[in-house]
């Protein structure tokens, strides 16, 4: 069931361009982070600057940390690794009712693949958008 449907809004959500999402159930679409750069959408302005000054700071820990996982810098950034979703805009791969963003082991999996990145001398925070794109198979199963 379509939020308009449940609402009784017919196509108004498509007359004003809004998504109208499938209620309880993923819709498979994501948001592409580098609109966010060009979006002219007063909410979304700066955003793109803050998603990457979140993902540089998560880089500069990883960049400082030793080569181990155990190291307090590394953990500081795992930690800090902590993607949201908002519940009821149904985007992504969740097969709950409920998204939660990425799940333990595709966080783990991610922010191990960004640290092996970072170590070779990549420090672009646009990184963490790519390295997330090549974990699908995890995020199934996790």
């Amino acid at each position: 069931m379509f939020v308009s449907e449940y609402l009784g809004l017919d196509d108004e959500l498509d007359k004003m361009g809004v998504f109208d999402c499938v209620l309880d159930n993923d819709s498979r679409f994501f948001i592409n982070l580098m609109r966010l750069k060009v979006s002219d959408v007063l909410e979304f302005k700066g955003a793109y600057q803050r998603i990457n000054d979140y993902f540089s700071e998560i880089a500069t820990l990883l960049n400082a940390s030793d080569d181990s996982k155990e190291d307090k810098l590394y953990k500081t950034a795992f930690k800090r690794f902590k993607p949201l979703e908002i519940n009821g805009i149904n985007l992504g791969l969740s097969e709950s009712k409920h998204g939660a963003a990425f799940g333990e082991k595709l966080r783990r999996q991610v922010i191990s693949d960004a640290f092996a990145i970072v170590k070779k001398g990549i420090l672009y925070p646009e990184i963490f958008q790519l390295v997330s794109l090549f974990e699908k198979i995890l995020a199934q199963t996790d």
